[in-house]
């Protein structure tokens, strides 16, 4: 009873994804560009990182101080006769190149962070790419699947005829019955899997249709090859990167530089009412804290860096030549598959569903020929998922920050 309600309950998904409104891949991507929390928080760290940038720029603030001297004391030094007060300006002067040093890390950070969100862009259009795709598939292989279960159906019935009348051994009956139950379980496993894909894609794109459908996709271009020397968006990420770490040995080596503070004020004394002007300056004596430390961690960052940029255009290279390999692949495949092979089977199996019912051909030769049906129009389907991977993982690969 259990069984037959989910099989019950696949029928009615697939009935209502009958008149389910379809999505486009092209819409798929503008909603889940607009709505995606990952592309979100990508965006809201490259304003972090812009607005960092612009704060790096700054020079330090001047100081005001108001000192008090020489009251409330004893003897002489009573009340306020003795009182001398100082107002001052005072200035940290930054010097070793530390304002720009700390404004080209800030720049380095902030291209990192842009061509990370460009990257998550990327990401995102990849993966609504093939959650697409794959829900295309898996309303194909559930469409099959009940194709399948309707021709068991029919199977069964037409062996229980032949039994009844006598054509058949009673062993046939139990083996069409046997395959209808099979059918009927892979149709139930099916809508399954074709729920969780319609899921995986809502999440992507932000949707609440609890019946989405992915419209057959026209067909995109494959990209054409980088030209050489071209940066992928995955080593512009690394070169951003690699700037940032070069940029933080002159961040470190201009903090081993001391700054000057100069300042400059009045003094007025109490007793006299007379005044004077004050001026200083001070300077950090480096004896003890060089910085040493902090300028080779960054040295060894930077080279870090410089071998992650290489690391990132081997697999930059090798991800383009092998989605564009898989690519052709497929493609050869779905030309195979979709040709008159297909059309020949499914006539393999009207002619031997014709045959079985007259006599001519037996239960097994009948159930051979919808086996090698359903075995090609699963490969073309696999065959075309395959494709769509590919086409997505090459696109991602010759992603660039201009494109």
């Amino acid at each position: 009873m259990k069984f037959r309600f989910l099989i019950a309950s696949a029928i009615l998904a697939s009935s209502a994804h009958a008149w389910a409104a379809e999505v486009s891949l092209s819409a798929a991507l503008a909603q889940g560009a607009e709505t995606s929390p990952r592309v979100q928080a990508a965006k809201a760290k490259a304003d972090a990182a812009e607005a960092r940038a612009r704060q790096a720029g700054a020079s330090p603030n001047p100081e005001l101080s108001l000192e008090v001297e020489n009251f409330a004391g004893s003897g002489a030094f009573q009340g306020l006769r003795s009182t001398e007060t100082t107002l001052a300006l005072s200035q940290r002067i930054e010097l070793g190149g530390k304002r720009s040093a700390r404004l080209a890390v800030a720049t380095s950070e902030r291209d990192f962070a842009f061509l990370s969100l460009r990257a998550a862009e990327a990401d995102l259009a990849r993966d609504i790419r093939i959650a697409h795709a794959e829900l295309r598939g898996a309303e194909d292989r559930a469409m099959l699947a009940r194709e399948n279960a309707g021709q068991a159906v029919e199977l069964a019935r037409t062996a229980r005829l032949l039994v009844e009348v006598g054509r058949d051994p009673p062993l046939r009956q139990l083996r069409a019955e046997a395959v209808l139950a099979e059918a009927q379980a892979e149709e139930a496993r099916s809508f399954g899997e074709l729920l969780a894909a319609r899921r995986f894609l809502a999440d992507l794109i932000g949707s609440s249709d609890p019946d989405l459908s992915a419209m057959v996709a026209d067909g995109e271009v494959a990209p054409g090859a980088l030209p050489p020397a071209t940066p992928s968006l995955d080593e512009q990420l690394a070169a951003a990167e690699r700037d940032a770490a070069q940029a933080r040995i002159r961040v470190a080596r201009a903090e081993a530089v001391p700054d000057v503070t100069a300042s400059g004020g009045v003094r007025r004394f109490g007793e006299g009412r007379e005044t004077a002007f004050i001026a200083g300056i001070s300077i950090p004596l480096p004896f003890r804290d060089r910085n040493k430390g902090n300028i080779e961690a960054a040295q060894a960052d930077s080279l870090a860096s410089e071998a992650s940029l290489r690391l990132a255009s081997i697999n930059a290279r090798r991800t383009q030549h092998d989605a564009r390999m898989m690519l052709g692949a497929a493609n050869a495949r779905v030309a195979v598959l979709s040709g008159p092979s297909l059309a020949q089977a499914a006539e393999a199996v009207r002619l031997a569903s014709i045959g079985y019912g007259a006599g001519k051909f037996s239960l097994l030769e009948l159930l051979d020929a919808q086996s090698a049906l359903t075995t090609a129009k699963t490969a073309l389907i696999e065959a075309r998922l395959d494709r769509a991977r590919a086409l997505a993982a090459l696109i991602r690969a010759q992603a660039r920050a201009g494109n």
